[in-house]
């Protein structure tokens, strides 16, 4: 009796096969469209976490009245948001950063960086005014320190150093 082999013949083994192809595939990453993701849009802020965390970080330690303010605070179109302009030189996307925390307003001064390729950011910062709400000192505080981003186009997340904690401030773009 002769055996005759056919490649690809065993159903199981093309199902293994189309399997480990599309993990493959479905690892590889382009990098980040540092200019896509960060420009052309205005960044609204939605809440300050713990690194691993998705639940708003307390800052006022239980009392629901501050919390309540900040919340009305967040809530306003013009308070806790972003805009990003800028270029891509030599795998360097840099620019100027706008925005505004509730009383503090980003100075003209300020500018950001990335390295294409890299999720480490670098703000550079100044602020006119200053902030009395909780949360909108967490959100200079967190410019102030911040190290990396990740996101995309629908999701911005700036993961910054405060005291011992990783934090980070989730942003979505602001619909008009």
């Amino acid at each position: 009796m002769t055996m005759r082999l056919q490649p690809f013949g065993n159903s199981t083994f093309q199902c293994l096969l189309y399997v480990a192809l599309l993990v493959t595939m479905g690892g590889c990453s382009p990098s980040d469209d540092v200019i896509d993701i960060f420009t052309g849009k205005r960044w609204k802020m939605t809440f300050i976490a713990l690194e691993g965390n998705y639940k708003q970080y307390d800052f006022w330690n239980r009392d629901d009245d501050a919390r309540t303010a900040s919340m009305k605070l967040l809530a306003s179109d013009n308070t806790f948001v972003l805009t990003f302009e800028g270029a891509s030189l030599n795998g360097v996307v840099n620019g100027g950063i706008g925005g505004k925390g509730v009383l503090a307003t980003l100075g003209a001064d300020s500018h950001w960086s990335v390295t294409e390729g890299s999720r480490a950011i670098t703000l550079s910062v100044s602020f006119t005014g200053s902030e009395t709400d909780a949360l909108a000192k967490a959100f200079v505080n967190g410019l102030q320190h911040c190290f990396r981003y990740e996101g995309d186009n629908d999701n911005l997340y700036l993961y910054y150093h405060s005291g011992q904690n990783v934090m980070f401030m989730a942003f979505k773009p602001q619909r008009k």
